[in-house]
């Protein structure tokens, strides 16, 4: 029995630290913004460290890989870009997410035009999205 207990806690030790659920812990806020059109602020990876604001983005999707992972799609309003701040359309994967909070704000018409054209889950040829969670 005792060894019955030790696999079932080293099971669920495993799974509580698995990337997924890791990932899935912004799921519901980033789902709420891409259904209702909001805006969030987010630290991302390593924005912090370099002495950046939170962006803020418009949320368009969240979707899952082909790997498994999970990925937010959106329109970047400010933020640390490689350096620069600029607005843009952009991916995200969850497991680099830091915080997020939803915000105030609307979708400028360029954000929202993206939105409506709707994302097939490609960056060029690469296609790596396997399915949309919710937009």
């Amino acid at each position: 029995m005792k060894i019955s207990q030790t696999i079932v806690t080293f099971i669920v030790s495993i799974s509580l630290s698995s990337p997924a659920l890791a990932q899935s812990k912004h799921e519901a806020a980033l789902c709420e913004a891409a259904k209702t059109n909001q805006s969030i602020e987010m630290v991302y990876d390593k924005d912090a460290s370099k002495g950046c604001l939170p962006r803020l983005i418009d949320v368009h999707q969240v979707a899952i890989g082909n790997n498994g992972q999970m990925y937010m799609h959106g329109w970047q309003k400010r933020g640390c870009t490689k350096g620069r701040d600029y607005a843009s359309e952009r991916i995200f994967r969850f497991d680099k997410i830091k915080s997020v909070k939803i915000v105030e704000g609307e979708f400028s018409e360029k954000s929202q035009s993206i939105k409506a054209e709707g994302w097939d889950g490609c960056i060029g040829s690469n296609c790596f999205i396997k399915e949309n969670i919710c937009e």
